[in-house]
Formats: C-alpha cells, sequence, structure tokens
C-alpha cells in the first residue's frame, strides 16, 4: 500500500513572529526552513516528496550535501510537506523526527559552545534552563492515509493540542516573554545584580551591537539570534550576518544613495570621527545591500543604522560609543550630512507579506505537481523582484513572501510580485475557472522604525488574512501606516480596480499618479496638505464618518456628482493661479478623477460568482488618499493628517 503522510512543524508564530529585530526575523524564519529540509531529507529516505517540490531548492539541495560555495543566504523550505511512501508511516515519521532534532541540536550546540558555556557559571540554574527549553519547544505533527486520502486530516490532527511546553518560572525573556531569561536569576527576589552580570558576561562574548543593553533572552531567541555568528558549526557553511540589513538600513537606502551623490565629504569627515570612539560592530566588514558596494567613503555605508538618526545617536543605549565626549561633535557632523543630502533619513520601511490565493482549490483542481511546477517557478523569481525594487527577501518558499523595502517601492513590488504569481501557472493547462484561482494576495505595512517588528509582523499578517483575503474577497492588496500613535490609515483594494463603466485601471498606477501630484511643488499644479486635509474632512462627513477610523468607508449621498465636488475644491485652492498656468484646466480634471477612481472601495464578489469585482461608486473612504500622501513623501516624518 502506498501512504501519503503529511508534515507540519511548528510553532511558527511563537518562533518568527517574535522577533525584535530584522536579524531574529530572518534568522527564525531561516532556521525553520532549514530545520524543515532536514525533516524532509530524512522521510525522503523511505519514500518521495510529493508536495512543495524541493528537488531543484537550494536550501534543500544544500542540506542533502550538494554544496557549491556558501550556503544559501534565504530561507525557501516550507514547514509543511507530504510524502508518499510504501513503508510504514511511522518509520517514516520517526526517520524525519530523527534529522529534524539532530539538526536542531546541532545549531543550539554551536551557539552554547561559543557564547554561554563560559559564562553559564554567573547563571542559577542556567545549564538546567537551556537544556528544558531547547528540547522542548519543536512540535511536529504527522498524519497518514491511503494516497490521495488526507485532506483535512493534519487540519484534525492539530485540534488535538497534544504538545504542551513545560512550565516557565522566573523572569521572562524580553523577545519571547513565555520562555525564562537564561541567567536564572529573579530580580525581584533580589538578583537583578547577578542577573546584569551575567548579561555583560554574554554581551562580552557576543557584542554590544548582537545583544544590546537590557535585553535578556532565552534559549529559543538567542538560537535565533546568534546562530549565523557560528554558522561554520551550526549548518557547516558560512552565513555572511554582515550583509543583513535592519529595518532602518532598508528604509534609510534612499537616503544612503543621496548621501554618495551628494554629501561624500561630510559623510567621510563624520565617519572617520567616529571611527575613533565607535564600539566592535559599529562598522562592518561589509556594506549590507549590494547594490551600495563600491560606494565612497565605504565605512559610511558600513554602519549601523541607528548612527545615521539624530535622535538615536544621541541615545548611550542605541549608538553606544566607547568616548563619550565625541557624542556631541559626531551629532553636529551628521547634521552636517544631513543638510549636504538635503534632509535626514527616512524613519519608516516597508513590510510586505504575500501568500497565494485557494491553494488547496487549485490543488483538487489542477493536481500536486503542475501546481508545485508553478509555485516553485514563482518562489524562484521572487528574490530578483524584491531586488529591482531596492528591498531584502526574508523568506520565500511556495507561495509565501515575507520581503523588506524602503517606501518608494514596496507597492510597486507587491503588485510584480502578484502578476508573477499568476504568470507562474501560464505554463500549466488552466481552465477559465483555474486562471480565476491562481491569485496572490499580499499585505504591506509601512512601519516607523521605532515601533515592534514582532508587533508589525502581527499587523501585516492581520492585513493578510482578515483584510485581503476575508474581507475583501482575494487577490487583492492591503496597505496600512503604522505611526508610533496609532494606524494612520488602512487601504484595500484589488489589484485591477473596474469600474462600472467598463474601465479596468491598476491600482497602484492610480496610487502612483496621485502621489506624484502630491510630491508637485514650485510652479507644478499639485494636490496641497492643506486641500488634502479639507477634502479628507469633508468627504468623511458626507459619508456619515464624523469620527473616522482607518479603513472605515461610508456610503455617499444619493446624487452626489463627486468629482464635481472634487474639482471645484481644486479649483478653488488653485484661485490665482489658474490664468498663470496654461493646460491647468485639464491638470484639474485629471486630479479630480484621480481622486474619484480611489477614494471608492473595490471588493472581490463574494462566493463562486464568476463575475468580475467592480468598484462600489456609491462608497467612499478617505485611506487612498492618505496613503498617497504618506508615499509623496517618501517615508520622511512629517504631519500627515
Amino acid at each position: 500500500m502506498t501512504w501519503e503522510i503529511e508534515f507540519s512543524i511548528g510553532p511558527v508564530q511563537g518562533f518568527v513572529a517574535q522577533s525584535r529585530r530584522t536579524r531574529d526575523l530572518w534568522g527564525s524564519s531561516y532556521l525553520l526552513s532549514y530545520l524543515a529540509a532536514h525533516a524532509m531529507q530524512g522521510a525522503a529516505a523511505h519514500g518521495a516528496i510529493v508536495r512543495p517540490r524541493v528537488a531543484a531548492d537550494p536550501l534543500y539541495q544544500w542540506v542533502c550535501g550538494h554544496r557549491d560555495g556558501q550556503p544559501p543566504r534565504i530561507g525557501s523550505v516550507p514547514n509543511h510537506f507530504a510524502v508518499e511512501s510504501d513503508a510504514d508511516p511511522a518509520r517514516v515519521a520517526e526517520s524525519a523526527l530523527v534529522a529534524f532534532r539532530n539538526a536542531w541540536q546541532r545549531v543550539c550546540d554551536a551557539v552554547w559552545n561559543r557564547y554561554l558555556e563560559r559564562v553559564s557559571h554567573l547563571g542559577d540554574g542556567t545549564a538546567e534552563i537551556w537544556k528544558r527549553q531547547v528540547e522542548r519547544f519543536w512540535e511536529i505533527t504527522w498524519v497518514a492515509a491511503a494516497k490521495g486520502e488526507t485532506s483535512g486530516l493534519l487540519a484534525r490532527r492539530k485540534h488535538w493540542r497534544t504538545h504542551r511546553l513545560p512550565e516557565e518560572p522566573g523572569d521572562k525573556c524580553t523577545v519571547m516573554p513565555d520562555f525564562q531569561e537564561l541567567s536564572g536569576h529573579i530580580r525581584a527576589a533580589g538578583g537583578a545584580a547577578a542577573q546584569e552580570a551575567f548579561w555583560d558576561a554574554v554581551r562580552r562574548r557576543a557584542g554590544e551591537l548582537n545583544v544590546r543593553d537590557r535585553e535578556r533572552l532565552c534559549a529559543p531567541a538567542l538560537v535565533k539570534r546568534l546562530f549565523a555568528t557560528v554558522s561554520q558549526d551550526a549548518i557547516r557553511g558560512e552565513l555572511d550576518v554582515d550583509h543583513w540589513p535592519s529595518t532602518l538600513y532598508v528604509g534609510a537606502l534612499p537616503w544612503l544613495h543621496q548621501v554618495r551623490e551628494q554629501a561624500a565629504t561630510q559623510a567621510k569627515a563624520y565617519v572617520e570621527r567616529l571611527r575613533t570612539a565607535a564600539v566592535r560592530g559599529t562598522i562592518r566588514n561589509h556594506v549590507p545591500l549590494a547594490e551600495l558596494e563600491g560606494a565612497e567613503p565605504a565605512d559610511f555605508f558600513k554602519l549601523d543604522a541607528n548612527y545615521y538618526h539624530h535622535a538615536f545617536l544621541a541615545s548611550f543605549r542605541l549608538a553606544p560609543l566607547t568616548d563619550e565626549a565625541a557624542r556631541s561633535t559626531l551629532v553636529a557632523l551628521l547634521r552636517e550630512v544631513c543638510q549636504a543630502a538635503g534632509g535626514g533619513p527616512p524613519v519608516y520601511y516597508a513590510l510586505l507579506l504575500a501568500d497565494g490565493d485557494r491553494l488547496g482549490e487549485l490543488v483538487a483542481q489542477l493536481g500536486s505537481e503542475p501546481v508545485g511546477r508553478a509555485l516553485s517557478a514563482f518562489g524562484a523569481q521572487v528574490p530578483q523582484v524584491v531586488r529591482e525594487h531596492h528591498g531584502v527577501t526574508v523568506y520565500a518558499g511556495g507561495d509565501d513572501v515575507l520581503a523588506m523595502l524602503p517606501v518608494p517601492d514596496a507597492l510597486r513590488c507587491a503588485d510584480r510580485l502578484a502578476a508573477a504569481y499568476t504568470e507562474s501557472f501560464n505554463t500549466e493547462p488552466l481552465t477559465g475557472e483555474t486562471t480565476r484561482l491562481a491569485t496572490l494576495s499580499a499585505a504591506v505595512v509601512f512601519a516607523h522604525v521605532r515601533m515592534p517588528l514582532g508587533g508589525v509582523l502581527a499587523h501585516a499578517r492581520t492585513l493578510l488574512e482578515d483584510v485581503a483575503k476575508d474581507t475583501n474577497g482575494r487577490d487583492s492588496l492591503a496597505v496600512a501606516v503604522l505611526k508610533p500613535g496609532g494606524p494612520h490609515c488602512q487601504w484595500v483594494t484589488t489589484w485591477t480596480r473596474r469600474y462600472p463603466d467598463g474601465r479596468a485601471l491598476s491600482a497602484i498606477d492610480l496610487l502612483d499618479q496621485l502621489s506624484g501630484r502630491m510630491r508637485a511643488d514650485g510652479d507644478e499644479p499639485g494636490f496641497s496638505s492643506s486641500l488634502l486635509h479639507h477634502t479628507c474632512d469633508t468627504l468623511s462627513l458626507l459619508c456619515g464618518m464624523r469620527e473616522w477610523s482607518p479603513g472605515q468607508v461610508g456610503d455617499l449621498p444619493a446624487g452626489l456628482d463627486l468629482k464635481a465636488y472634487i474639482r471645484a475644491e481644486v479649483v478653488d485652492s488653485w484661485e490665482g493661479r489658474l490664468d498663470a498656468e496654461p493646460g491647468s484646466a485639464d491638470d484639474i480634471d485629471t486630479i479630480a478623477q484621480l481622486v474619484v477612481d480611489l477614494v471608492s472601495p473595490a471588493p472581490n464578489p463574494p462566493g463562486d460568482s464568476g463575475s468580475p469585482p467592480t468598484v462600489d461608486t456609491a462608497r467612499a473612504g478617505v485611506d487612498a488618499l492618505l496613503l498617497a500622501r504618506f508615499v509623496a513623501a517618501g517615508g520622511r516624518e512629517e504631519d500627515h493628517r
């Protein structure tokens, strides 16, 4: 008898989402993918991996021993897979479990040996805490049935909830708060000094920028933070963590190009002074992003990105120095860099999360093999698409994508990924119905760099699952701007906006055009901040939204000519300028049409009606206008509302 055995590895959310820094986010995604590849390798000793297609996956190939150069830097193996085998399913599962656990133990041992073995005596039961957390963290769930009969079994198995973590006493980890921090000392019982002594010793071994002041970590958090620094022992290959940028660095990328072109002299003076006062790790060995290779002065572009921001540079905790007397001088020199570059770096970045729609239905209609080929083709394109938009891929496996991008390029990248996903299925024998199912939904969160990364990721998941997929009917993009004070706006739309008059327009093209008008200055006609605020306030009142909240839409008054109203508002704001600007009547009409085209919701129809989505012109909201203004500012701090 041929068995189909399905595996799922977790906890995913508890490991990936609980990330304070991009190194944590990348490290947890990469480790989960790496360990899943080992589980697959173990299972494949007794059968064949049928989902996903991993025969050509670079990380799976590395794990299987087919190695040429350094290991892949991007996790690409999903945590859910299926095996077909004629062997006893329990034997297949045991082989997968052993391979997984051996790989995890090797990674943990590498971190322990380098960073904790020689300081563990400073803790209270550190070795016991480490062993408990390492051995009991993962849950691998599996089910088996006759080939083709496993549908729904794994989901039912997960409801059993048989995996119970041990009790975690004492002070908790600052990254994964369900777990005890490793020193074992309890601050409330007078152990604060001993706890600090333990972590100071760890910090001296790991570096102040790897384990920052006030960070107290559990075993899973420390492993995902530091395993790449001991990767030769952990995964038998060299992972260069110098090439991994922070959210601050990614957000600052447009500004770094401006520094390269306009402020090289000032940047050189700043980094030369900083070099004399920097702690270990402030200046990396390499530039984090390849597009800045060769930029001069080289050391400026290798800096930890905290040292690009005045507010962070003024903080001992966020920008440690060996010479505190140099701080005021460094702040003054950084101001000169910013002045020459035309301003300071952006304080927002974008987190992009994407996921294929109705994958189960696609598999049911096409079969695993064609869907696997299409997903492999899509996954192979993702890193290049993200790079072309100046971003960094954190994870790309199957139909899932996680990436970080600078503000100006994020929405265009999401749009291109959605198109690439559908195009990947074009080589398969698709019916009309299947073509409709082969779509991608995405969430883009523009977040302030001071916001906790785990919270940003959680918000992106909610946007993707609850807003883009469930509420808007899939094949959709949901976008939010998160400011330190709370959500600023939330916009959801289908990728293509189809209007009752027959027009079919790209949502991102429309938003880009309006953003361009909002950037206009000087003699060029634009959509000013005052006009934006007045339009948003009036439109909210017209739609009955006296207490507007992000994502809210309302009914327009019956018979209202929305375009005529917007046109009148634009004319009023440009009063006194029209005669001096030939062609401004066309500009007014263009802006009014862009606003009208963007403010109405564009949901997909519910159910399987097969009818194309149509923009609901009887309703409106202001989020698209606020988002366009934010994008026009490029992620720099300003009063957007």
